[in-house]
């Protein structure tokens, strides 16, 4: 096994996935996400004896990059993100900061590479297609790597959507209100979650939450799914 990805859950973050993409043969790694696993990824690249070059980032939500700073700064990996949620990294109120979380992307060491379009790119031996989606945030991104694996954040799950802003149309008191309101467009949210099913059928699927590999197939296959109710 020449290629493989490992992936790391946070149980109390609704099984939050960060993804390890490793090239067994170079020693090197991407990783996709990140939030609350920094010491884990750390380790585990220490002990496999790994060198993490970049970091993807599929959307700013804490969940997904709260330590993602501290990993950047130990290995030197470049961050990757699209420049619609670039700001939202340094924004106290939304970044992690605000449940307690040490938070700090200011940090001199860290080198970003901000992007405002679709990429081809080729690391460690991955083909990587940056594809920008928006939806969910602004520049909520899928990557698509070799061909045949498809991250896509918090869009689609196995059982579900990810959070968009029409569930909390009617919850004033709600925390998370004020940032969807500003940040998500459900109609984008919703092309973005079709354009899995309509270009990319034969992906398996890696979301920001719960179970990853799966395909689209697996979805159309439960009436309950509501990704069979879109038009």
């Amino acid at each position: 096994m020449q290629k493989y990805i490992k992936n790391f859950k946070v149980s109390f973050l609704n099984d939050a996935n960060s993804y390890l993409i490793v090239n067994e043969i170079s020693k090197k790694a991407i990783l996709i996400d990140g939030g609350y696993n920094a010491n884990l990824i750390l380790n585990y690249l220490i002990n496999n004896n790994l060198d993490l070059t970049d970091i993807f980032i599929t959307h700013f939500h804490h969940d997904h990059i709260v330590g993602l700073d501290y990993i950047s700064i130990q290995t030197n990996a470049n961050i990757h993100i699209h420049e619609y949620d670039f700001e939202y990294l340094f924004d106290v109120n939304v970044n992690g900061t605000q449940n307690g979380q040490k938070v700090d992307f200011t940090n001199q060491k860290i080198s970003f590479k901000v992007f405002d379009k679709n990429l081809k790119l080729t690391i460690n031996d991955f083909l990587i297609n940056v594809i920008h989606k928006g939806g969910h945030s602004k520049g909520t991104t899928f990557y698509e790597v070799d061909n045949q694996y498809l991250f896509v954040g918090d869009t689609l799950f196995i059982d579900g959507f990810g959070y968009h802003k029409k569930l909390f149309s009617d919850a004033v008191n709600h925390p998370l209100k004020n940032m969807f309101d500003k940040t998500c467009n459900d109609e984008i949210f919703f092309e973005s979650i079709k354009s899995i099913g309509n270009e990319f059928s034969e992906h398996l699927i890696y979301p920001g939450h719960w179970k990853e590999g799966f395909k689209i197939k697996e979805i159309i296959a439960n009436n309950n799914h509501p990704f069979n109710k879109l038009k």
